[in-house]
């Protein structure tokens, strides 16, 4: 039924707007969230082509929402649709935050709900090794915003000399690795050189200089919200639109994604362990993420295997009360020594391995749980 129903709605949208939709929504379900990741490029194409046959609309309409994810596939993304359509928009029901945000500024115009939000762009390095934390120090993550924040201080302090700002910096390296720093200031370049190759692709396009103001109040300290007022007003996005004709339809799709994916039921996969005998639990057919348009239907799904971490004591004592099946001593005129003998050993070969996995096991399950392991499995897009 909901499947139906969003198909129903997709083709009103199409039918007011004179465009073509497709919708390509994520969930932010917590313990479940979904990413704009390099698969939904593919999948995307897929849709687009089957789109185009027997329609001589030249516009699309993305129906977008996202909590983030791989910035360089925005541009794959809005590049491709630029290949196949003459025009581009993006609606924004709900959140379209860090790479959704830089996916809507290749939009010719950005139709945001009353509930719509972008976000300003945080560039992260993940944790781990030079990337993101050297040996001695005790960074597991930076921000370019946390280094422009570290200047701020110095600045708040008083007005720093030029040689103040350099000693500051090489004490910061005593504990910073210098390929953190640089490696923060590539990636914030190569998102500042994304974000303004997606608003040059724009049908009307702004002034360059207007283009690198609105790219560096994005890429700018940390992540925060954008309300449509506020792109508008403070961020200087003037193709951002409202349709309120419109705009109870987009929600109620909205909706209806939120229901199929879960979104108001958080996942917590742990209770359910605590409360179970088995060591491990596989949770199936997790949904993450639609597209769709009104001719076809892909949901990318995943399952979730939750398995006990069992911590052993330093100092193990292990007094097992093995228990074994009763055995059947041969009678009759054959039952002499050497096929007693031979029947016990017998016996035993039969009986041991099942008795002594058994104790081991028991002995196992005894020691306390110190963490659950989750592995996610079998990712894949099915149609429905």
């Amino acid at each position: 039924m909901s499947k139906k129903k969003r198909i129903q709605i997709i083709k009103k949208i199409q039918e007011k707007r004179n465009s073509l939709v497709i919708t390509y929504v994520l969930s932010d379900r917590p313990n479940s969230e979904g990413y704009i990741s390099q698969d939904a490029v593919r999948e995307i194409y897929n849709l687009l082509c089957d789109l185009r046959p027997g329609s001589d609309k030249k516009a699309l309409d993305l129906f977008l929402c996202a909590a983030g994810g791989d910035a360089e596939v925005s541009w794959q993304i809005v590049s491709m649709v630029r290949e196949i359509f003459s025009e581009f928009n993006v609606i924004i029901p709900y959140k379209a935050h860090g790479a959704a945000t830089m996916m809507a500024l290749g939009a010719d115009s950005i139709v945001m709900g009353e509930r719509g939000e972008l976000t300003t762009i945080k560039v992260t390095l993940a944790k781990g090794g030079a990337q993101g934390q050297n040996e001695d120090g005790d960074l597991s993550s930076a921000s370019i915003g946390d280094v422009e924040s570290f200047f701020s201080l110095l600045e708040s302090l008083g007005t720093p000399r030029v040689k103040q700002k350099v000693d500051a910096l090489l004490r910061t390296l005593d504990t910073v690795s210098p390929l953190v720093l640089g490696r923060l200031n590539n990636a914030t370049e190569q998102y500042q050189e994304v974000c303004m190759k997606l608003l040059e692709s724009r049908k009307r396009r702004f002034r360059k200089g207007v283009n690198k103001k609105i790219v560096h109040k994005l890429i700018s300290g940390h992540e925060r919200t954008i309300t449509r007022s506020q792109a508008l007003k403070d961020f200087g996005l003037k193709q951002v639109k409202q349709d309120t004709v419109l705009e109870p339809l987009f929600w109620e799709l909205f909706k209806l994604y939120e229901g199929a994916l879960e979104m108001g039921a958080p996942f917590y996969p742990d209770q359910e362990m605590d409360q179970c005998s088995e060591e491990e639990i596989v949770f199936r057919d997790h949904r993450l993420a639609y597209i769709e348009t009104a001719n076809k239907t892909r949901v990318f799904k995943q399952d979730v295997k939750l398995r006990k971490v069992r911590q052993p004591p330093p100092n193990i004592h292990f007094d097992p009360q093995i228990v074994l099946p009763p055995f059947q001593i041969p009678s009759g005129p054959e039952a002499n020594e050497d096929s007693i003998t031979s029947n016990i050993q017998q016996w035993l070969e039969d009986c041991l391995p099942e008795v002594v996995r058994e104790a081991f096991e028991k002995l196992w399950r005894s020691f306390p749980i110190s963490a659950y392991e989750r592995l996610d499995l079998n990712k894949r897009w099915e149609d429905e």
